[in-house]
């Protein structure tokens, strides 16, 4: 229906069309009377300002079904919003940027970035038209040799156990070890089969570089001489420093003592009746140890000596301080060896102390007490408590 009445609007609109033609072509003069071309460009110009309307067809009974069907469905359907135009201004404000998010290259680009870089030239041969190529620059190859690396270490010494220090300090840690030098493919022994002998035979040149053993495979050090004395001075570097450490542990209290890694301790000294003969050695160490490492880093302390009984020096744990430190070297060169050994009641009485972070216990022999027993009441003591317990044996032919 839709379509017959664009046909008929159309057929009206070509009428329309034909009868204006007509009237021009009646109303047409000579192109030498400039009346006539001036009352038809009035004319023209009357038509474009009031143009003719056409009159709307009579709708049918079927147009009008249609249309009243389509005005019910518009009413039951959700009112739309009406989207509103408004014409582009000078004045019109510009809306805030809104922030970008950080970019990143993918990996893809980044790999495509790192392009090798080939340079060659194309020429022409002699015979036929053949074309030779001659590279002049060539992609750097990337090499798996080892390196050898400088050892950093440190010039002054540490406070911390010979287990802290090695894990900074150690051959594997500054990278100087054999077995890393040794890792690379090209430090394998390698062994081919040979047709002929039907057997594997080794590369031409193997015996030349020097080889070893490393759990059962057999690698080859290809190092040049400058590189092999450049590793010979890194590790005397290594060792060189080792023995300085050690001399540093050997040294004063700390030969028998250890080094004080805690800032609050109590130490227990045996006191018992086979200590006599070397108890005039141990003062003198512990003099130098409250001196030396309590005194010098501030660690609060406490002592107890024990034989048949336990003997506390104070009731609670001491700043360093020196009037503390005379009254303690004091306190240590009245003490006499006698009596048996209550390493337990001891051990007790130590950790009554709870601010108390080691316990150092130095001993000469076998507790009164069964070993095992002392053992299990010290776990038992140092559940849910962070104290260390560093037990020394000095003298010690026991065997438990």
């Amino acid at each position: 229906m839709a379509e017959m009445e664009k046909a008929v609007n159309y057929s009206q609109k070509c009428a329309m069309l034909v009868k204006s033609l007509k009237q021009r072509s009646d109303n047409k003069q000579p192109d030498d009377d400039p009346e006539s071309e001036e009352s038809q460009r009035a004319q023209i110009k009357r038509e474009k300002r009031n143009p003719l309307k056409l009159s709307a067809p009579k709708p049918t009974a079927l147009t009008l079904a249609r249309m009243q069907a389509r005005e019910d469905s518009l009413e039951d359907s959700p009112p739309s919003r009406a989207v509103t135009w408004r014409p582009s201004s000078v004045k019109a404000s510009i809306p805030p940027a809104q922030p970008m998010k950080s970019w990143s290259p993918s990996e893809n680009e980044v790999k495509q970035k790192k392009k090798i870089e080939v340079s060659q030239s194309v020429f022409y041969t002699e015979e036929g038209n053949s074309v030779g190529l001659v590279f002049k620059k060539y992609p750097k190859a990337k090499s798996v040799r080892k390196s050898i690396p400088f050892a950093a270490l440190p010039k002054e010494e540490a406070i911390s156990s010979t287990k802290q220090w090695l894990k900074k300090f150690s051959i594997k840690r500054l990278k100087l070890d054999l077995h890393r030098l040794l890792s690379g493919p090209d430090c394998t022994h390698q062994k081919k089969l040979v047709p002929a002998m039907q057997k594997k035979v080794s590369a031409k040149y193997c015996t030349i570089f020097p080889s070893v053993e490393v759990n059962g495979v057999v690698k080859h050090l290809q190092f040049q001489p400058p590189e092999l004395e450049e590793y010979i001075d890194q590790t005397e570097r290594v060792l060189r420093r080792y023995i300085q450490r050690m001399q540093w542990l050997l040294s004063g209290s700390r030969r028998l003592f250890g080094t004080v890694l805690e800032k609050s301790v109590c130490i227990l000294l045996d006191t018992s009746g086979s200590m006599d003969p070397y108890l005039s050695e141990v003062k003198k160490e512990m003099t130098s140890l409250i001196w030396e490492q309590l005194h010098k880093n501030g660690v609060s302390f406490n002592l107890l000596s024990f034989s048949d009984s336990v003997q506390v020096w104070k009731d609670r744990l001491m700043d360093a301080t020196e009037e503390a430190c005379h009254e303690a070297v004091q306190w240590v060169s009245m003490v006499k060896a006698h009596g048996s050994t209550c390493t337990l009641e001891a051990l007790q009485a130590a950790f009554q102390f709870a601010d108390a972070q080691g316990i150092y216990l130095l001993t000469d022999g076998k507790p009164d007490t069964s070993c095992n027993f002392v053992l299990k009441e010290t776990e038992k003591l140092m559940q849910g408590k962070q104290i260390a317990v560093h037990a020394i044996s000095f003298n010690c032919s026991d065997r438990y």
